[in-house]
């Protein structure tokens, strides 16, 4: 292979470097200083021709030059007018198509930096914000610094087009800090909604390390981390943050929320140990509830307590008590709080609570309202407890697989049917029959027949069998229909359920007892003798009771109780029914507590609010004096931890979600009226209690 020298290389560079570039136009190749001749005196006539005619066919009529002098300088030029042109046309794709081709054909053009810009906001208007912040981003370093001010506003706004949120920031700040005026305020005002309404955490912190200490990104990026941090109730370091906002920037727009962050903050650590918040309805149509938790909260925190109670009326109103926590919390100091009774106040109250990180101890049945987080919990009875211990009766203790269910179409009714559902459906158990009705129903003789299979009668084989031979052997009419009727009396009920659950209020329970007996139903189970003389009467050898189950809307009616004849209560002997307080029980704690409320108030007897209050005072009185709480991160802790604490309302131990796991009362209605179970009638088998 021949070699060749240094001075033979540079001879031949020269050499070909003096050689004249030539062209082809139009078929006939020329050097191209004289093509470029010949374009640029078209170029100037084609100007000229086109100035008054619609810029989409003066553009076509600029690339038709630019495309026969291809690879010439005055082509470059036409390219350049032409997409100007198809800009003024709306066509921003065709003017990019335009442009990129000039860009790449023309890379020594002596306006390229020019063309570059213009490409990128092409890009931008055709859909392609991503590609125009990629130029953009590539072509700043070569702008002059007159042109920086709109290309950094370009940029931004081609960011925000790909939804590129920190780049965006990135060239807000760019273009904030080379602005002045109404224009800069213009630029800032974007910047923070960029950074308020579409930064993550994570951005917002990354962005406030990577730029520079006096951007002006700056100061809307730490007051947005400031605001996030007491989102996620980190204080000390909101604090840090909203001080550091008001301390740099004390004229800017976030001086005073920054200010009000960290005075709010030092409302929310401040503390006094010895005050127990109740944020009750002390007005309004729920004004007898705060009562009643008021005098049971009384015998809780009685005389040498050392405790002192602040009381804030929440009207029963989501807003009222959404105030009332925040007052109790802020103004005045207290550790914990206990109240949110009514449903409709119960999660904005445990909701503000959660947020100010305070305990809070919820008087509502509300089911979930401990959803909120760690510092909310509750010790009042709920459908899901009162349903659970049912199922855990019936089925644990008495082997019961299949139950009907009689339940109002109201939230009460409805949320208990469901809970007991899902709780024997959870346990292996099934539910055949069920049957609603509207609250101010009177008579429910069709509901029964519908449930026992005497309403459809046509689905009944037995019947229709009969109903045929009664048809065959009877032509007298009088006599058919007759016999006809008697089968229909004396068909017997299908019942193949053990036990029928009616979770509504005593005014209905003595109306559906009764007419569970008319269809046959028989739910004497604690009574075999009277079992045993129905089956006799009936001639049904197979016949089995059925077990009724209530819930604590049976409670507070005397007159149910009552089984003697002709008494409303005599078809509900042996129902059984839980509640979360029985007054007459013998428990000891139910007991001193029921005598100190007759005491002090006297004579009268305590209901579940008097002792669920009275529980939940007592349970945040014995966390804050034996661990000794200054602060109510302790008392949250103490609370979450309590096992086998002794209320009135039964032994109490706080789950892990924070809602009270107890034994709730079981109660019989037997012949000599209403008696509580003892525990070993309620417990299961090997468990200290019966056999079944």
């Amino acid at each position: 292979m021949p070699r060749f020298g240094p001075r033979f290389l540079a001879l031949l560079f020269l050499s070909l470097a003096a050689c004249p570039k030539r062209v082809v136009v139009n078929g006939q190749e020329m050097p191209a200083s004289a093509a470029d001749d010949l374009a640029r005196a078209e170029l100037e006539a084609v100007r000229a021709q086109v100035a008054g005619l619609p810029p989409a066919e003066a553009a076509q009529r600029l690339e038709v030059v630019a495309s026969r002098y291809r690879g010439v300088d005055s082509a470059a030029d036409a390219l350049f007018d032409a997409a100007g042109k198809w800009r003024e046309a709306g066509a921003p794709d065709r003017a990019a198509a335009a442009l990129r081709l000039l860009v790449i054909d023309y890379p020594l053009f002596p306006r390229s930096n020019e063309a570059k810009y213009r490409l990128a906001l092409a890009d931008v208007a055709a859909g392609r914000p991503a590609d125009g912040l990629s130029t953009l981003s590539s072509l700043w370093p070569r702008l002059p610094a007159e042109e920086r001010p709109e290309a950094a506003r370009a940029a931004a706004n081609a960011a925000i087009a790909a939804r590129a949120w920190p780049d965006a920031v990135r060239w807000l700040s760019v273009a904030a800090a080379l602005t002045e005026g109404a224009e800069r305020e213009a630029v800032r005002a974007r910047l923070a909604e960029v950074v308020d309404g579409w930064l993550s955490f994570l951005e917002v912190a990354r962005l406030r390390e990577e730029l520079p200490s006096d951007a002006p990104a700056q100061e809307v990026l730490t007051m947005k981390l400031a605001r996030i941090q007491l989102h996620l109730r980190d204080h000390a370091r909101a604090a840090e943050l909203a001080r550091e906002v008001f301390l740099r920037w004390p004229d800017g727009p976030y001086a005073d929320d920054a200010k009000a962050i960290v005075e709010r903050i030092g409302r929310l650590t401040f503390v006094r140990p010895n005050v127990i918040g109740v944020a009750i309805p002390l007005s309004g149509t729920f004004r007898r509830w705060g009562e009643a938790i008021l005098q049971g909260i009384g015998i809780a925190l009685g005389e040498g307590s050392g405790l002192r109670l602040a009381i804030r009326d929440t009207r029963g109103e989501p807003d009222g008590a959404a105030a009332a926590v925040e007052a109790l919390a802020l103004e005045e100091g207290a550790i914990a709080i206990l109240g949110g009774v009514t449903n409709a106040e119960a999660e904005r109250a445990a909701a503000t609570a959660e947020e100010l990180q305070v305990p809070f101890l919820s008087l509502s049945k509300q089911e979930g309202v401990t959803a909120a987080g760690p510092h909310v919990f509750q010790s009042m009875l709920t459908a899901s407890a009162q349903a659970r211990a049912l199922a855990d009766y019936a089925m644990a203790r008495h082997g019961m697989r299949r139950f009907g269910v009689l339940y109002p179409d109201v939230p009460y009714g409805v949320e208990l049917a469901n809970a007991f559902w899902d709780e024997v459906e959870a346990r292996g158990g099934e539910i055949r029959a069920a049957e609603t009705y509207a609250i101010d129903r009177t008579t429910f003789t069709p509901l029964v027949k519908s449930m026992v299979g005497k309403l459809q009668l046509e689905e009944r084989a037995d019947y229709q069998a009969e109903v045929e031979e009664i048809v065959r052997k009877e032509k007298d009419p009088y006599r058919k229909r007759k016999a006809l009727e008697r089968a229909r009396d004396r068909l017997a009920p299908v019942v193949d359920f053990d036990a029928i659950f009616i979770p509504d209020f005593a005014k209905n329970v003595k109306l559906i007892a009764p007419a569970l007996a008319v269809e046959d139903v028989v739910t004497a189970t604690c009574d075999p003798g009277e079992v045993a003389r129905i089956a006799k009467t009936t001639g049904r050898a197979d016949l089995r009771p059925v077990q009724l189950l209530g819930a604590n809307g049976w409670g507070g009616d005397p007159t149910l109780y009552d089984t003697s004849p002709g008494a409303p209560g005599r078809h509900l002997k042996c129902a059984i029914f839980v509640d979360g307080f029985y007054a007459a029980s013998r428990r000891p704690e139910t007991r001193r507590f029921v005598e100190s409320f007759a005491k002090k108030y006297a004579g009268a007897v305590p209901g579940i609010l008097e002792a669920s209050a009275h529980d939940a005072a007592n349970m945040a009185r014995q966390v804050i004096e034996k661990g000794r709480a200054q602060g109510r991160a302790q008392v949250r802790d103490g609370l979450s931890a309590l096992r086998g604490f002794r209320g009135a309302t039964g032994d109490i131990t706080m789950r892990p979600d924070r809602t009270p796991e107890k034994e709730l009362f079981f109660l019989v209605i037997g012949p000599d009226g209403l008696r509580e179970l003892e525990a070993h009638e309620v417990a299961p088998p090997g468990a200290g209690g019966d056999a079944p």
